[in-house]
């Protein structure tokens, strides 16, 4: 077991953190105590969390986390963004009243005593020897299980509960081998009771149900393709050369395997992509041959453990050269292409987004942070990442990819599948006589209980035999004879001596599957094929049975139709047949091998890094848009000269054995082409994330396509200067922006908004507000309840701009109808920037009833209004007035 210790914290200390600056934002959080129904005493006890900088924007957003007697509070980390040495924008989740809401300041359970509850109550039983690893000075330890290489992450705070009161807590946050998933807890530290548990593994299957271009060059240079040469490192780095996708294609159904050869970038990856070392360091055992450097471990977990899997080793040369065979052959015949492909893409994105600002002080993913800052760890946190996770267990785990973003400093996990909802219709059938219908047909096999279950032959052994319609007398159904019955296997046949060593052909209907197969085997059959009684069956049925009869014969499921050719041919004489798995099946598609879905799993990691300012958890709220920002990071790599925005673009087209043109796994591609992809903001008013997702996805993506119809395309996503890169550069620094568990559509657009105010004054801010304003997050649209995913209200109102498109006014601070805090325990504060005149408030329930009225009111920029009476709950609260009318859902604690 290896101890963690942590040699620089970023809940201990940041070297950009000045006291001069913890003085501004005291005197900022002092002089919004009313605004934010704050006492004094709830802003006087806080400490930094973390924080996200970026050298465009010139913004520091410090996290912030609420104290009571130097014990956090959890889920208050809050924004606080600082440019120039002063604070110009606060985003408070600060609560009220901590002082009478706490319960205790002194655990009665030990840490390890509440990861002991904690592991029992979750039925985690694997063997564990609990022990601390380090203590921390903010009532944080790292704590080890005597099992997990990684640590046990746990600290003392207080759980707010749905009452509001504040429990002392010990939250813990672990990877269950049990469960496979990453447990965020909170234990009671009096009582030991579970108070909260979330998985922060995210999944991401399909979101709808889902049934090439030529090779341009055999050999394709990473270093002239993407990387400026004028970045070449001065180090002397051994290439490494990857069998692999470029990353610039979808998959092996867009672009064959070339061989790329490439260092890495000089400045992310300065001793390559296989050396942990310090910046030209030279220990041994931090350089590796196989899949393994700073950014990224990379090995096959076939059996799901998250043990030692195979690791393909390149040798001296760094030559991972791997065959793949393709979806019909074994997984374990190409694992060390699978494995290769993953590793290849994932360091290349990791490369990338170190230029727009995912870095070492930004929390990103390396084992040696190289000396740059962030947290640093004696294991690091390079990604791991699992290969063809899964699929050799008894139950497989198929169709789906997921990461596990950790706090900074403990690594993640990245696990991709195997997949086989797109596997077409195999064809088990083939007629050999007589010509008119000879050929392959599909069929479906059986999932008969346990033993009757025979496999089907593989090929070359298959069954050939003539095939014979089985026939018997119409046989009583429910005492009254059926005319249907004939030829369905219900009762002994008519024609037994005719099926006897042959292959029996078989209606469907009036008994179970498995009785008709069974009769027709002790009549002597070698073989059973059932037909459908329905015509033109959208179903592909898979015939089951609930006993077990003692089958000993292979039986498969036809279409109708198919058996009506078949019984058209009987009737002119013999039909021969036979029965076998084709040696050409499809069996997988690796998702190693699809770049749009790696780039989505990394992209979670880079999301909840940013957002929670390198802790982990701040993703959590119910219209966080992660799967929206991950559709968008996997997309971006795809862009190519000569794409246009109208273009319609899948996600995982690949593992549903999709072309490159087709529809993907979400409900509609992505394209600015409203008749291809009609997504508005009512359109995220739902439950499933990816299908929220796609919403924020298709609105990026509409943005990305204006700013390249705008400054143009450049192929150099590195290094260039054209429309991609730039929304490229936004987006990273709006995540940065974003506070921790408050993401929503409209929270998301503001960021944006304000990233370009930061970093060009503006001059993109028409832009960015008419593509939302098309997509209905208009001026007055709104996303309620951040904690609520069924509340957003769309909008198409233009925003103000001044002549030729211009910003007129600073959006954030001069022209934006606000309501603050929402929710609130009853007090709230209209804005109305640069407005002063009569209006009318009015607040009305659920039910309609009006709650409040206060009409003809002396109104001047911002007015508080007082709920506390009313009972806790969702209001509308409408302003009206001269060329005024506003409304906004409120939410009463």
């Amino acid at each position: 077991m290896k101890k963690i210790t942590l040699l620089t914290a970023f809940l201990i200390s940041f070297a950009g953190f000045s006291q001069v600056n913890r003085q501004k934002i005291q005197s900022y959080l002092d002089s919004h105590l009313a605004k934010q129904a704050l006492t004094s005493q709830d802003v006087s006890d806080w400490a930094v969390k973390g924080e996200t900088s970026s050298t465009t924007t010139n913004i520091t957003n410090y996290g912030i986390v609420q104290n009571y007697q130097g014990i956090e509070v959890f889920d208050t980390q809050s924004s606080v963004w600082v440019k120039n040495d002063e604070v110009i924008n606060l985003e408070s989740r600060f609560k009220s009243n901590i002082a009478q809401k706490v319960n205790t300041t002194s655990p009665s359970l030990t840490v390890i005593q509440a990861v002991q509850s904690a592991y029992n109550k979750l039925n985690i039983t694997n063997p564990t020897n609990f022990s601390i690893t380090e203590t921390l000075e903010d009532k944080s330890m790292r704590i080890s299980d005597g099992v997990q290489e990684d640590p046990i992450v746990a600290q003392l705070g207080y759980q707010v509960m749905a009452d509001n009161s504040l429990k002392l807590a010990w939250g813990l946050q672990f990877y269950s081998l049990a469960t496979k998933h990453y447990n965020d807890v909170k234990i009671d530290a009096i009582s030991g009771q579970i108070l909260d548990n979330k998985d922060l593994t995210i999944s991401c299957g399909v979101s709808k149900n889902v049934a090439s271009k030529s090779n341009k060059s055999k050999y394709f240079n990473f270093e002239s393709n993407t990387f400026n040469a004028k970045a070449a490192s001065m180090l002397t780095v051994t290439p490494g050369n990857y069998r692999a996708i470029p990353y610039n294609y979808e998959s092996p159904n867009e672009h064959s395997f070339d061989l790329i050869t490439t260092t890495g970038d000089a400045l992310a990856s300065p001793n390559g992509w296989h050396d942990a070392n310090n910046i030209g360091g030279t220990t041994a055992s931090l350089k590796y041959t196989y899949t393994r450097g700073n950014n990224i471990l990379a090995q096959e977990d076939a059996n799901g453990d998250n043990g030692t899997g195979a690791r393909p080793d390149g040798g001296a040369t760094l030559t991972f050269d791997f065959p793949y065979g393709g979806p019909t052959a074994l997984p374990t015949s190409y694992v060390s292409a699978s494995t290769t492909n993953l590793f290849y893409m994932t360091n290349f994105i990791h490369d990338v987004w170190y230029k727009y600002g995912f870095d070492e002080t930004n929390h990103n993913f390396q084992q040696n942070n190289l000396g740059r800052g962030g947290t640093t760890s004696t294991n690091g946190d390079a990604v791991y990442q699992d290969s063809q996770d899964g699929y050799s267990q008894t139950t497989p785990t198929l169709n789906n990819s997921n990461f596990t973003p950790t706090a900074d400093g403990v690594r993640p996990r990245e696990q991709m599948f195997l997949w086989n909802l797109g596997a077409p219709p195999t064809n088990y059938l083939t007629v050999n006589t007589p010509s008119s219908i000879a050929g392959p047909y599909p069929a479906t096999q059986n999932v008969f209980n346990t033993t009757d279950s025979i496999p089907i032959p593989v090929a070359p052994n298959g069954i050939t035999a003539d095939l014979v319609h089985y026939t018997n007398a119409i046989n009583p159904v429910n005492s009254n004879p059926n005319p249907l019955s004939v030829h369905n296997a219900c009762v002994a046949p008519t024609n037994g001596s005719d099926i006897s060593g042959k292959i029996a052909l078989i209606r469907r209907g009036n008994c179970n599957f498995s009785n008709k197969v069974f009769n027709a085997q002790q009549a002597g059959a070698i073989a059973a094929i059932v037909y459908d009684s329905i015509p033109n069956n959208p179903q592909r049925l898979s015939m089951s049975s609930t006993t077990t009869l003692g089958i000993t014969i292979p039986a498969i499921f036809i279409t109708k139709e198919i058996a009506d050719q078949l019984i058209a041919e009987l009737a002119n004489g013999a039909v021969n047949v036979k029965i076998e798995v084709p040696s050409n099946l499809y069996l997988y598609a690796d998702a190693d091998f699809d770049n749009t879905i790696i780039g989505h799993e990394y992209g979670h990691g880079i999301s909840n890094r940013l957002i929670g300012h390198g802790a982990a958890g701040c993703m959590t709220n119910a219209e966080q848009m992660g799967e929206g920002w991950s559709d968008w990071f996997g997309l971006l790599y795809q862009i190519k000269p000569g794409d246009t925005g109208a273009d319609s673009k899948g996600v995982g087209n690949y593992v549903i054995n999709e072309p490159p043109t087709g529809a993907g796994i979400r409900i509609y591609p992505y394209s600015t082409d409203m008749t291809i992809n009609p997504h508005t903001l009512s359109d995220s008013n739902v439950s499933e994330v990816h299908d929220m997702g796609e919403v924020w996805t298709t609105v990026l993506w509409d943005l990305t396509w204006a700013y390249i119809d705008k400054y143009g395309f450049d192929p150099d996503i590195y290094h260039g200067t054209g429309g991609n890169n730039k929304v490229m550069q936004l987006v990273i620094d709006a995540l940065k922006l974003q506070t921790c568990n408050t993401a929503s559509f409209i929270s998301g657009r503001d960021n944006l908004i304000a990233a370009d105010q930061a970093t060009t004054g503006g001059q993109d801010y028409c832009l960015i507000t008419q593509v939302f304003t098309r997509r209905g997050m208009g001026l007055n649209a709104s996303s309620g309840d951040a904690n609520n995913a069924l509340d957003q209200v769309e909008d198409f109102t233009d925003f103000p701009a001044g002549p030729n498109c211009t910003l007129a006014v600073n959006y954030f601070n001069d022209s934006m109808f606000r309501v603050y805090p929402n929710p609130s325990n009853g007090q709230f504060n209209v804005r109305i920037n640069n407005f002063v005149g009569k209006v009318n408030i009015q607040v009305v329930d659920i039910n309609g009833r009006v709650v409040l009225a206060n009409n003809n009111l002396d109104f001047n920029i911002e007015k508080a209004i007082d709920l506390s009476s009313v009972q806790a709950g969702m209001y509308i609260l409408k302003v009206t007035g001269d060329n005024l009318n506003y409304s906004e859902k409120i939410f009463k604690n």
